[in-house]
């Protein structure tokens, strides 16, 4: 009786090593520079906002994974121990996607079968794309005009968006028309393209579905539709974009601003060289944009043909989640 409270004591020890050992998400809620590395969340407090957005829509027939104890698995039995919490499995799915680690590394991390990370990857994947895709990004037009910085308001007071495509490399489909459908000139290899759009100020308000590479950014912008771009804008709407895309002739009611072509002639005048570098100023917050799109270094791999299904639903949560990053207009 005298040795149980040193006993009490060296087993909270040992179970603060397990915590402390393992890879949960328990381990970095005082870490936000670890956990900034592996999930893209700058801290604790960012991460559990998320979380807790997810968990308001959170189903209980979603399954609960479980972790395996060293004995059953050395009996070579599927006997589980305790399970792997909703918050765990979140924290699972943000590495993969951040980090692209590899299923098998991860089932060693979280001491689960590669089979059940699998299962964890599909099912959060359609789980967290079902809650972001039906928030609304589309801010209205006061909105926008509110938050304008001064030189947008100086200089191109009626844009609406700031536009531009990304690409993401696929696996060499083995149908010869997807092949052509998905191969990309730009890239020389085969991919698949989004458009995404951001306001002035720099926060996402747009993300398209994705095309395979041989559709030009300009047929993208100009698709019509409920899940189009141009069904959002309004009479008197300006998008901003480089000089890869053009407006058909039939949206007269929007305008295009983009950098001046050289035409004919051998240089660009003064006025248009100054043009180019105001619009080069405005444009590189949604170059930014992609830059932090592509820190997300699962969609940096060649995806799979077996992963191909899920692309999309990566590429919207990935550009959803760059809104929890640093603002990319700071607002004087």
């Amino acid at each position: 009786m005298i040795s149980l409270p040193n006993l009490f004591e060296k087993l909270t020890l040992l179970e603060n090593n397990i915590i402390n050992f393992a890879m949960n998400i328990e381990r970095f809620q005082n870490d936000d520079y670890n956990l900034n590395y592996f999930t893209g969340f700058r801290s604790y407090k960012i991460f559990n906002m998320v979380f807790e957005l997810l968990q308001s829509q959170f189903d209980e027939h979603f399954i609960q994974y479980t972790s395996r104890d060293a004995s059953a698995l050395c009996r070579s039995k599927s006997i589980d121990n305790h399970k792997l919490s909703a918050e765990n499995q979140f924290f699972l799915f943000m590495i993969r996607l951040r980090r692209a680690t590899d299923e098998q590394e991860l089932a060693v991390y979280f001491d689960i079968s590669q089979s059940t990370i699998s299962r964890i990857i599909i099912s959060w994947t359609r789980f967290v794309y079902s809650v972001f895709s039906s928030i609304n990004l589309w801010p209205t037009k006061d909105k926008i005009q509110q938050a304008l910085t001064f030189e947008m308001k100086k200089n191109y007071p009626d844009v609406r968006v700031i536009v531009d495509c990304t690409e993401f490399q696929i696996e060499q489909p083995t149908n010869q028309q997807a092949q052509q459908d998905t191969w990309s000139t730009y890239k020389n290899t085969n991919t698949a393209k989004g458009l995404v759009a951001i306001t002035p100020n720099g926060v996402v308000s747009y993300i398209s579905p994705l095309y395979g590479a041989a559709t030009s950014d300009k047929a993208i912008l100009n698709m019509d539709g409920s899940q189009s771009l141009i069904e959002l804008l309004e009479d008197g709407d300006c998008i901003m974009s480089d000089r890869g895309f053009s407006l058909d002739a039939k949206y007269t009611h929007l305008t295009l601003i983009h950098p001046p072509f050289l035409d004919p002639q051998k240089q660009l005048s003064s006025q248009q060289v100054l043009q180019t570098r105001i619009i080069a100023r405005h444009r590189i917050h949604i170059e930014r944009c992609m830059g932090r799109i592509k820190n997300y270094r699962l969609l940096n791999n060649i995806i799979p043909l077996k992963s191909i299904y899920l692309l999309e639903y990566w590429f919207y949560i990935c550009t959803f989640l760059t809104m929890y990053d640093e603002p990319l207009v700071k607002i004087l």
